[in-house]
């Protein structure tokens, strides 16, 4: 299952990939998943891209707090805020050997995934 959400989540990064012709160097994770170490790594080693997983509680009230702090002119600009509140945190590397493993069974389950799409409906 988790492989499956994993596979699901590098199309999304590919896609970001074709549209804005850039690939990230790492992806910074937030949410109740982070708390998950075997899915943050496994989401390392499915996406060849490290997943930084910041020191923050509560991310979503503090990007709130950002955009307040930009718009009444606490921060200069997104830049600054993020400079003056960003704390990294744990960083989970891609395992090469396991990425290769699982770019193999990605064209695999590209294949599989759309052929179950009306079962999966149905289910």
């Amino acid at each position: 299952m988790v492989e499956g959400l994993d596979y699901q989540f590098l199309d999304i990064v590919r896609a970001y990939e074709r549209g804005l012709h850039i690939r990230p160097d790492k992806i910074v994770a937030i949410g109740g998943a982070i708390n998950n170490r075997f899915w943050m790594q496994n989401k390392a080693d499915v996406t060849g891209i490290p997943i930084e997983v910041p020191e923050i509680d509560e991310a979503v009230p503090l990007g709130a707090a950002l955009l307040a702090g930009i718009g009444t002119g606490v921060y200069a600009d997104e830049e600054e805020a993020l400079q003056r509140v960003y704390r990294g945190g744990t960083t989970y590397t891609p395992n090469d050997e396991l990425h290769r493993q699982y770019a193999e069974w990605y064209d695999i389950w590209s294949q599989i995934y759309p052929a179950l799409r009306d079962v999966n409906r149905r289910l």
